[in-house]
């Protein structure tokens, strides 16, 4: 019996079962944990055991799971008991970074996560969200409405998935700030050297932290939080490059940037609270100063995000616990800017963030899927890291075979050629050997200019470049011998192929080996992939950002 979930008790029982009924089902609270089930197939009946509807509602996939398995023929009286290791499971998708889904494909996804347990689904928001008083800033992008939300929280809550809001609220703005009407909230209007790349940024990312930028969030929040039924809400708040440069200058030479963004943090979770939320916010900045976490409101949830292998989950966790919070962990897919992802980083950081999770006590997992880099990766690529984050916030002992195990069962991959061909892909970029932080060597170079892309450094070999550009051929070609039941076969094999063709095309522009003859062909295939999964706005950019 193969199942997505190993479960944690498996007794084989004597005989076999055919009816294929209905389990009787019961709720049980004292000797099953939250979220868990006891599944018993004797010969004559199906008994369900559980300590809440979420139980019954696994006990229920793993058993038509197995009936799945069986194709009508009776199946093996057993007795099947699992539960989860972090109360809340969770998946955050950017929908603002050149890609908004389509809602088919939202549905889809929903669809996806249920099968592998999770529990909450995040859109991570900065200007594709349809406000009705601002058309200036999202009439390009294809944005969510309001109806689509609220049709899409229904959607997941039949399938015990909680759609929590999220919306930006302090940096990564400069999708409005770029719009003269909004330039007056910014910490630095006329623009910003970055301080990690020191290039210039012609507008302000930050809004400044005053009774304004409250009163525009106000706003926001007034028109954004009644479409959710979940109370959660993730304002966001990473990566305030530019504060104190600007607007702030004068008050974080007194008082300290940790102070003031702190400050001005705890005001936008009030004013979230007011309208009904229970806030969440990215822990980056938090642990640049860790005194500042105990002047935080009580009710404020931090999220410790990091996606590298080396990531500090456990001192982070340690910290959070010490102070008696509650708290997320969020590692990541490592698939943004990139065409094939970086499997090996994203095996490992899943893992320690799973375990320390565990070990200290966090109340839940967010696995994050970003868009940086104009969004190339396409939905196959994504795969990997949902599946494995599902299984590892379940049971953070899970094995790596599972990983393909539950590809292929989620995939319907009758031989596993496609699923040995998504998880080869993921490795090309570690046999260059040259690691980036978060990006993939050819990915990156891709959007350098001829003079910076020859100058990069570090740089992979000719012959490491020279042997990917054959690799890829080879898994192009063998995606013919692919035999998938999944309605989206089709699309499947096009989004693997694009993936796998963008690899090799960078990699022969680095060889000097570029055929121009077939990037049409190729912007062409890049363009029917985007239009599979994604709405039409953002796409425009992406693709200047590749072709």
């Amino acid at each position: 019996m193969k199942l997505i979930f190993q479960p944690r008790e498996f007794e084989r029982l004597e005989g076999v079962h055919s009816a294929r009924g209905e389990p009787e089902a019961l709720l049980d609270k004292t000797q099953i944990p939250a979220q868990g089930y006891e599944l018993r197939i004797n010969t004559d009946s199906i008994q369900l055991r559980a300590s809440d509807s979420a139980g019954l509602f696994y006990g229920r996939q793993t058993l038509n799971e197995i009936y799945g398995q069986y194709s009508g023929a009776p199946v093996p009286c057993c007795r099947i008991v699992d539960w989860p290791d972090l109360a809340n499971r969770g998946y955050m998708l950017d929908v603002s970074r050149d890609r908004v889904p389509t809602m088919e494909h939202l549905f889809h996804l929903v669809d996806t996560l249920a099968a592998l347990r999770y529990n909450q689904l995040q859109l991570y928001t900065e200007h594709t969200f349809a406000y009705s008083r601002h058309k200036q800033v999202w009439s390009n992008a294809s944005p969510l409405t309001a109806a689509e939300i609220r049709k899409l929280d229904s959607y997941c809550r039949e399938r015990y998935i909680e759609l929590v809001a999220n919306q930006n609220s302090f940096g990564h703005m400069e999708r409005w700030l770029e719009h003269d009407a909004y330039r007056h909230l910014a910490e630095c209007p006329e623009g910003f050297r970055h301080p990690i790349s020191g290039e210039w940024r012609p507008q302000g990312s930050v809004i400044k932290p005053d009774a304004g930028s409250l009163e525009f969030l106000d706003g926001l929040y007034s028109e954004l939080l009644p479409n959710f039924s979940s109370r959660k809400f993730n304002i966001g708040g990473d990566e305030p490059w530019e504060l104190g440069e600007g607007a702030s200058a004068a008050r974080v030479r007194d008082e300290g940037k940790h102070k003031v963004y702190a400050d001005f943090l705890a005001q936008v979770c009030g004013l979230a609270t007011q309208h009904g939320a229970e806030p969440m916010c990215w822990a980056d900045v938090l642990f640049e100063e860790p005194s500042s976490i105990g002047n935080l409101p009580d009710a404020i949830r931090p999220i410790i995000w990091g996606y590298e292998v080396e990531h500090p989950f456990e001192t982070q966790c340690a910290i959070l616990a010490e102070l008696g919070r509650e708290f997320y962990v969020a590692p990541g897919d490592s698939s943004w800017t990139s065409f094939t992802g970086r499997l090996p980083t994203m095996l490992a950081n899943v893992r320690s963030a799973a375990a320390a999770g565990k070990m200290f006590g966090a109340t839940g997992l967010l696995m994050t899927h970003w868009g940086d880099g104009g969004h190339p990766q396409s939905w196959p690529i994504c795969l990997p890291g949902i599946v494995w984050a599902g299984l590892c916030s379940w049971n953070v002992d899970v094995e790596e075979p599972a990983l393909k195990a539950g590809l292929q069962s989620l995939l319907c991959d009758e031989n596993g050629a496609y699923v040995d061909a998504l998880l080869e892909c993921g490795t090309m970029d570690a046999s260059l050997d040259v690691p980036l932080v978060n990006r993939s060597y050819l990915a990156h170079v891709n959007q350098l200019n001829g003079a910076k892309r020859r100058g990069f450094q570090p740089k992979p070999s000719r012959p490491s470049l020279l042997n990917l550009i054959g690799s890829c051929q080879a898994w192009i070609d063998a995606l013919g011998k692919a035999k998938l039941g999944s309605e989206d076969a089709s699309c499947l094999i096009d989004e693997l192929k694009i993936a796998l063709s963008m690899n090799k095309y960078v990699a022969s522009r680095c060889v000097g080996a570029e055929d121009v003859e077939q990037i049409d062909e190729l912007r062409e295939l890049y363009k029917k992939c985007w239009h599979y999964r994604s709405r039409s706005g953002g796409l425009g950019d992406s693709l200047a950002k590749h072709f």
